[in-house]
């Protein structure tokens, strides 16, 4: 019996399968460590690890390459499995879109009719068609599904076909069938249904539906939805196999119909005298399906619910998203298994801004201008990682500690690392803090430099002594060497070291201009994903490297002088 190679003790930057162009390990999407982003011959992967105590090795193997002949554009694609004495893992590509779990977490208390139907719309259709050749999906949950350019798009198919049993470790426990949980579980096209009908209604509804997840604690009605309809669909989504649908298109033609009358409904309403109308938010956010989704949200924050000659009633808003963030400190400094400190990070709050080159007078890679919303909050660290905090990773995880130049370790930040370092340096304060750890998306980076700013460097559009590190910007170390972080004044938003010192790593893959990025905070992710962004410049540069919208393509194995990076914390939504 073969011995394959423990997954949980996988690591960033670990080369795996064949010596000559092996994939190299990013970052892991499962706590268990069997699940990885890794790159290859200048693309991104997803590889999924065999477990010797799960399943059977010839079942994953035939599972695998049976699902490489699947190809439909609503679901990423899979390829032939790694076979070794010593690695058994299977190949899809990566998903470049936002998560389910994310996009909705825009939409707390259910996304408007037009959002739903653009996501499920493909989804649907695909699954059909599948269903039709007896490929089954198997583990539908709110992040197995991703939305590309509003569409929704399947990832990981039938991945977890081979397994002896599904749980809550290998998915959202809250869209498990029932028949998993039998003694002999089985995994059919009514099990995709039943997992379908649970994410469709929860988007509908709200996902805070899903922590009691019955029937019995839905609403009896859903704004924009007939009662037919509403009553349909609860009874599509009912545990019992024979109640849920055959046709997963037919449960979109059904709810499409609602388009029809919600327009006529809203034609009807334009005709009543303006003190006659009442607007609720989800009425609001789900009017004129020609608008953005981003104008019906703020017309939902500047409309009363009711009529303003009516008492208000009193309100449980204590309890909201925005004020749970509000009520974040705004400086947090968490404590570290091992008794030290993680970096400090400043409180950022939701925005929206333009990103990209604002004063026309940068590369074509900052280009088009486009504006960008950030609809969560997060916590972005006030200086670059410093030697001080990255040798502490150094001892616990037996790596090797990087040179620093003769400059001093201390208070410096750290040089000489790779975006794989950066990543393996987040995993580990994930690990000891048990919060989520990661580098800044360029968005998130982009935002926290500009700090309202629209000029080229956040105190102006030419440098001066006191604010930056770098060729030429009238410090003591310019072009010398590292400033020990916190020497130059901090932005508007407490932040430090935005414009020079050391140029910084982020999440995204490398793109050679704004065209098809996102407009909602996210990891801009590519199939082709050759280099990684760094941003910021360093007291190595020339001024203009270190502008808000410079940025520029790195490989993720390189180390420099003047490269460091920082992090983000995430706030859950």
């Amino acid at each position: 019996m073969n011995q394959f190679y423990d997954v949980s003790k996988l690591s960033i930057g670990q080369q795996v399968g064949v010596e000559i162009d092996p994939y190299v390990l990013n970052y892991p999407l499962s706590d268990d460590r069997s699940v990885w982003v890794a790159d290859q011959g200048g693309q991104s992967f997803v590889l999924r690890f065999f477990r010797s105590e799960r399943g059977d090795v010839n079942q994953f193997l035939s599972i695998a390459r049976r699902h490489a002949k699947l190809k439909h554009p609503a679901i990423t694609r899979s390829y032939p499995p790694f076979y070794s004495n010593l690695w058994v893992f299977s190949i899809y590509n990566l998903c470049g879109g936002e998560r389910l779990f994310s996009h909705l977490g825009k939409y707390p208390e259910g996304a408007p009719l037009n959002i739903v139907l653009s996501i499920f719309d493909p989804i649907a259709k695909a699954l059909d068609q599948v269903h039709q050749h007896g490929y089954i999906h198997g583990h539908l949950d709110l992040s197995s599904v991703h939305v590309v350019n509003g569409a929704g798009v399947l990832t990981g198919f039938g991945t977890h076909s081979w397994l002896d049993k599904i749980t809550d470790q290998d998915m959202d426990g809250r869209f498990i069938p029932p028949e998993y949980k039998k003694r002999r579980p089985s995994m059919t096209v009514a099990s995709d249904n039943y997992m379908f009908m649970r994410l469709l209604i929860a988007s509908l509804v709200g996902e805070s539906w899903l922590d009691n997840g019955k029937l019995d604690h839905l609403p009896d009605h859903v704004d924009n939805l007939n009662k037919e309809t509403w009553n349909k669909l609860r009874k599509w989504a009912h545990p019992s196999e024979r109640h849920r649908p055959k046709s997963l298109v037919d449960v979109m033609r059904f709810l499409r119909a609602n388009l029809f009358l919600n327009s006529s409904k809203s034609n009807a309403d334009a005709s009543l005298p303006p003190a006659k109308k009442k607007l609720s938010r989800k009425t609001t956010l789900a009017a004129g399906l020609g608008l953005f989704a981003a104008s019906a949200i703020a017309a939902t924050l500047l409309w009363p619910e009711s009529d303003p000659t009516e008492p208000l009633e009193q309100t449980t808003a204590s309890n909201t998203p925005q004020n749970k963030f509000d009520a974040l400190p705004q400086i947090l400094e968490e404590d570290l298994k091992d008794g030290g400190k993680a970096p400090k990070v400043e409180k950022i709050a939701p925005a929206t801004f333009q990103m990209g080159d604002i004063n026309q007078s940068g590369d074509e890679n900052e280009s088009p201008v486009h504006e960008v919303n950030i609809p969560t909050g997060f916590y972005f660290s006030k200086n670059e990682v410093t030697f001080d905090q990255y040798d502490r990773f150094v001892a616990a995880s037996g790596r090797m500690p990087p040179p620093d130049n003769g400059w001093g370790r201390g208070s410096r930040p750290v040089i000489n690392v790779s975006w794989y370092d950066a990543k393996a340096y987040t995993a580990w304060l994930s690990e000891q803090t048990g919060s989520e750890y990661r580098l800044p998306t360029e968005i998130e980076w982009e935002y926290s430099a500009r700090a309202g700013s629209s000029t080229a460097y956040w105190y102006g559009d030419d440098v001066k002594p006191g604010y930056s590190v770098c060729d030429s910007c009238g410090s003591q170390w310019d072009g010398v060497s590292t400033a020990p972080v916190t020497s130059q004044a901090s932005n508007p938003l407490g932040i430090f070291d935005m414009h020079g010192n050391v140029a910084e790593w982020v999440e995204d893959c490398y793109h050679p201009n704004y065209e098809g990025a996102p407009t909602s905070n996210q990891v801009w992710l590519s199939d082709q994903c050759s280099g990684r962004v760094l941003r910021g410049g360093s007291w190595f540069d020339i001024p203009t490297v270190g502008r808000s919208a410079t940025r520029y393509r790195a490989e993720p194995t390189l180390r420099a002088s003047n490269w460091g990076f920082r992090v983000v914390r995430v706030v859950k939504p």
